[in-house]
């Protein structure tokens, strides 16, 4: 009999399930998909170098993987760049970030990460934390987009202790990395050497005191003595998976306390570059785009690729649209920003994660009042079968690879500490 069933072979699958091997145990992981990764997916047919599809970086020195990649003999290159490196879109096209914030009704604005940073006596939406601060024009502009730049939500929904527990403060302020060699290189280097079995859909999980069986939608069968799950909240708020018993009021209710925002990706490779070659970013407050990076920025002499980065509402206009039209929409969008040079495009990919249904969505935010959802929806109350993946993490970052690493190794304690009981 397997000792412990993983489901899903993203960083938190792989990493639970090494771990648990290297203690001895018999562990299969199970994995929907035809490759490792989840939502860690890098791409190798756009130019004769890998491009991320999903996950894109390492945020900050204090990322917890770090260790894995000096293991790994992988190398990487800074991300980060300066006011002089970025443009921003305040409705009137792309215009130099220090030209910018120079307009006096931008000033307002500088003050809000000391603003976040202060304790609030209540949880607030960010919506409401805006209108509280008074900013007006310009100012508001800059403030909805230190919200809604990085996670995939409304200013509603966006809960204002989620934001700061979840460390998306330290995000949007660390010096970020890209892995040369491509993200997958890190999960192929922590899942070598462990059982997976592809394909495998889930449909029912029946957790035990004592064990757990695992039905997939042919009603094939793996059982096990524990199991982890590391199935993405948008799967399991989406119905797709039966759990017998039902799972515990704390999980079900932290998990409608979660979004599982949409996160659509236009990866694009021109003839040649049409912005200027200091550019690293483009941030955009209005048009369809919610972002726009210069994949290879630091890299010298790379291909002219630039990836369209789209979230919340913007990103689930765009899945409404073909592929083509998608294309069409960015080129014009595109063009606000650089209206000179030629944008021949000559090759690119559409990535929606909204409509994967293994992830159904990017990744996850709270809602107001959802101060420690994570924590119970990680909590092991549901007998051997445990929680990781990004949804569960409460260390540093949460919602990012770093993270998912660390609910990986968590989990498999739990494993570890319910099995030697």
């Amino acid at each position: 009999m397997t000792d412990v069933v993983v489901v899903g072979a993203g960083m938190a699958g792989v990493t639970a399930a090494r771990r648990l091997v290297r203690a001895g145990l018999r562990v299969l992981v199970l994995e929907a998909r035809q490759r490792l990764g989840g939502r860690v997916y890098t791409l190798r047919d756009v130019c004769n170098a890998p491009i991320e599809a999903g996950a894109e970086l390492i945020h900050g020195p204090r990322a917890q993987t770090w260790p894995e990649v000096r293991e790994a003999g992988l190398s990487v290159r800074r991300n980060s760049h300066g006011a002089t490196a970025t443009m921003i879109d305040l409705g009137e096209g792309g215009r130099w970030l220090p030209l910018a914030l120079a307009h006096p009704q931008a000033w307002h604005a500088f003050g809000i990460f000391r603003r976040l940073a202060t304790p609030q006596p209540h949880d607030i939406s960010a919506r409401h934390f805006i209108e509280r601060c008074g900013y007006r024009g310009r100012a508001r502009s800059l403030a909805e987009m230190v919200f809604t730049s990085h996670l995939p939500g409304n200013l509603d929904d966006i809960g204002i202790q989620g934001f700061i527990d979840d460390g998306i403060l330290e995000l949007e302020t660390s010096t970020d990395y890209r892995i040369n060699e491509g993200h997958d290189k890190l999960i192929e280097h922590i899942g070598n050497g462990i059982q997976v079995e592809f394909g495998f859909v889930v449909r029912t999980m029946e957790w035990f005191e004592d064990g757990v069986v695992i039905r997939d939608v042919a009603g094939h069968e793996r059982s096990a003595r524990a199991a982890i799950s590391t199935l993405p909240a948008g799967v399991l708020q989406n119905g797709a998976i039966s759990f017998r018993p039902e799972l515990p009021e704390a999980k079900r209710t932290a998990l409608r306390q979660m979004v599982m925002g949409p996160v659509l990706k236009l990866i694009m490779r021109f003839e040649e570059p049409f912005w200027p070659r200091r550019l690293a970013a483009v941030y955009c407050a209005s048009g369809p785009i919610t972002l726009y990076w210069n994949v290879f920025y630091g890299a010298g002499g790379a291909m002219p690729v630039l990836t369209a980065y789209c979230t919340g509402a913007r990103a689930a206009a765009l899945a409404e649209l073909s592929e083509e039209e998608v294309v069409t929409r960015v080129l014009e969008d595109l063009r606000r920003h650089f209206p000179r040079g030629s944008r021949r495009i000559i090759a690119w990919r559409l990535v929606d994660w909204s409509g994967d249904p293994y992830a159904r969505g990017g990744y996850t935010f709270l809602r107001p009042g959802a101060r420690g959802a994570r924590a119970r929806l990680a909590a092991p109350d549901t007998g051997r079968l445990m929680w990781a993946g990004a949804e569960t993490a409460t260390e540093q970052i949460a919602a990012t690879v770093a993270g998912a690493y660390a609910t990986g190794l968590r989990a498999s304690s739990e494993v570890l500490e319910a099995l030697n009981a």
